[in-house]
């Protein structure tokens, strides 16, 4: 129930307020609403607009994915120019451009560690280690020709190598002293030498006719291989993987 409070003013006017049961204010119960409006983030008209945190962060959060996601569909379809090998590329060969051709792919965040076609820039750059026919041609497998250490030299071996002895395959090279009317035991002269090319190779022959390989070998071993050569030992090749290169 409402109540009306008269009083007298001057002049003998009456003035009244109205009140609730509870004696309050009507003035009191806007104050209410108002509040209740502002929790639920909207103010009264003329007031300023107001914006509850969680909103602004969830939409931020909203943002960011969806940033996120087109970010990594972009990352993961882009190509880049890189080098792959044409033939098999051995140790100490220096590069050229028949050796090479451009492949575009998808390499994600790991187009650095390859020779970029973006910009071809061989210099003095020689292989280190083998890279197969269609590979792409890492960074780690060039290097300076002055700091190499590498050289190649033609070997006849006494027998025709096994059919698996390929360019870029890894042999021992043997040899055998000749002792009296045969050869002695044979010994490991040079670990670990690469294959470069073979007599059956078209513009690659022997000097005897018979078949000779091209190894590519540190430049300490020179000495090693000549000095069996000019003594008439028995050369051999065995690979240190067969079948592998």
């Amino acid at each position: 129930m409402r109540g009306i409070e008269r009083s007298a003013g001057p002049g003998g006017a009456v003035r009244g307020r109205a009140g609730g049961a509870d004696g309050r204010s009507d003035t009191e119960g806007g104050d209410r609403l108002a509040m209740r409006g502002r929790q639920r983030g909207w103010t009264s008209a003329g007031s300023r607009f107001w914006v509850d945190p969680r909103f602004v962060v969830g939409l931020a959060l909203v943002v960011a994915s969806i940033v996120g996601v087109w970010w990594l569909v972009t990352a993961s379809s882009r190509t880049v120019p890189v080098y792959a090998a044409t033939r098999t590329l051995t140790p100490g060969a220096t590069l050229e451009p028949s050796m090479l051709r451009v492949v575009d792919i998808r390499l994600g965040g790991s187009d650095a560690a390859y020779l970029s076609a973006a910009k071809p820039s061989f210099g003095d750059q020689v292989v280190t280690r083998t890279v197969g026919s269609g590979e792409l041609v890492p960074l780690s497998a060039l290097g300076d020709a002055a700091e190499l250490g590498i050289t190649t030299l033609v070997v006849e071996p006494g027998r025709r190598p096994a059919t698996d002895v390929v360019p870029g395959t890894l042999v021992d090279l043997w040899a055998a002293a000749p002792v009296d009317e045969g050869y002695g035991s044979p010994e490991v002269i040079v670990p670990a030498a690469t294959i470069v090319r073979s007599s059956e190779e078209e513009g690659f022959l022997s000097g005897g006719g018979s078949a000779a390989l091209e190894l590519a070998v540190p430049r300490s071993a020179v000495a090693t291989v000549l000095a069996a050569q000019a003594a008439g030992h028995l050369l051999s090749v065995v690979p240190t993987e067969p079948g592998a290169r």
